[in-house]
């Protein structure tokens, strides 16, 4: 039985045609081995400790050139009889490349083609998964661009019923997302309105989101309107030390350190329409920063 498997291992069938290749282990003969293995080891033992002197040196000079000899023939002939055993292993080898590099040139021709074949049923897939991901994406009113598409579902193992099921996890979560931030976005808007004296507009606020979790953005809303508080306090301590620093001679204000003028003068004549609260705190404003004001009868 193992003869009969290993006759069809040595077959190569092409077109219900079979080629045998065979092949024989090298035979080489060697039957003076072992003797010439025990002469070896004889000659060779004890030189460890061997020292060469005066009297034996050219006995010892013999003796290396005859090793060296024995050395030399042995390996000459390793060479010769490898060379020669190695001889029809090249040519067969040199065969099975040539026959296989036309197979391959064939081969290659045919990938070319199976390629462009599943290529395009593949771009045919997707363009399918695209119409029925966008129907989902419909329900989901959510944009389809929003979806990570997977290239695994353009390939021809994967089922429509697994790839609706990844979709519609990741719908999912894209949903959550999507409200997560309309939400956050909402505090910040009512949060921005509730700053007053100054005020403070949300839109820089909600583009940190992309970047930022919603109570750092917060955290970061009242540490700008503080800031912008002690400015502001800032602001108007400087412009009163500067209104108390001029005097007005004449037509002209000059600072009382200095001598410096620093403006002129001038006079307009305004007809204003406004609420009594609006009318209040416009008076407040002209009266802090020191301009004289008449009333006009109309």
């Amino acid at each position: 039985m193992n003869k009969i498997n290993e006759a069809k291992k040595d077959m190569i069938t092409f077109e219900n045609e079979n080629f045998p290749i065979s092949f024989k282990k090298a035979e080489i003969d060697f039957p003076g081995y072992e003797l010439l293995n025990a002469k070896v080891e004889d000659l060779a033992k004890g030189w460890e400790s061997y020292v060469v002197t005066s009297k034996s040196y050219p006995y010892d000079k013999k003796t290396r050139a005859e090793l060296n000899r024995i050395r030399k023939a042995l390996n000459d002939r390793r060479k010769s009889i490898t060379q020669q055993a190695s001889q029809p292993i090249d040519e067969f080898t040199a065969q099975i490349k040539s026959l296989d590099l036309k197979i391959k040139v064939a081969v290659d021709h045919i990938s070319e083609g199976i390629k462009s074949f599943d290529d395009k049923a593949k771009k045919d897939r997707h363009q399918q998964n695209l119409l029925q991901l966008g129907k989902i994406a419909v329900e989901y009113n959510i944009p389809l661009q929003e979806l990570d598409y997977q290239e695994k579902w353009d390939n021809k193992t994967a089922s429509w019923g697994k790839i609706e099921e990844e979709a519609r996890q990741q719908f999912e979560t894209i949903a959550e997302r999507l409200k997560a931030r309309k939400e956050a976005e909402q505090v910040i808007a009512t949060k921005a309105n509730e700053y007053t004296k100054p005020a403070m507009t949300a839109t820089p606020y909600l583009q940190m989101l992309d970047y930022k979790s919603l109570p750092d953005v917060l955290t970061q809303m009242d540490n700008d309107h503080d800031y912008l508080i002690k400015q502001a306090k800032q602001q108007e301590e400087n412009r009163k030390k500067a209104i108390e620093s001029l005097e007005q001679h004449g037509d002209k204000y000059v600072d009382a350190k200095t001598g410096e003028v620093v403006d002129k003068v001038h006079s307009v004549t305004l007809k204003l329409t406004g609420t009594t609260e609006q009318l209040t705190a416009l008076s407040n404003f002209i009266r802090d920063w020191g301009i004289s004001y008449e009333r006009v009868s109309e």
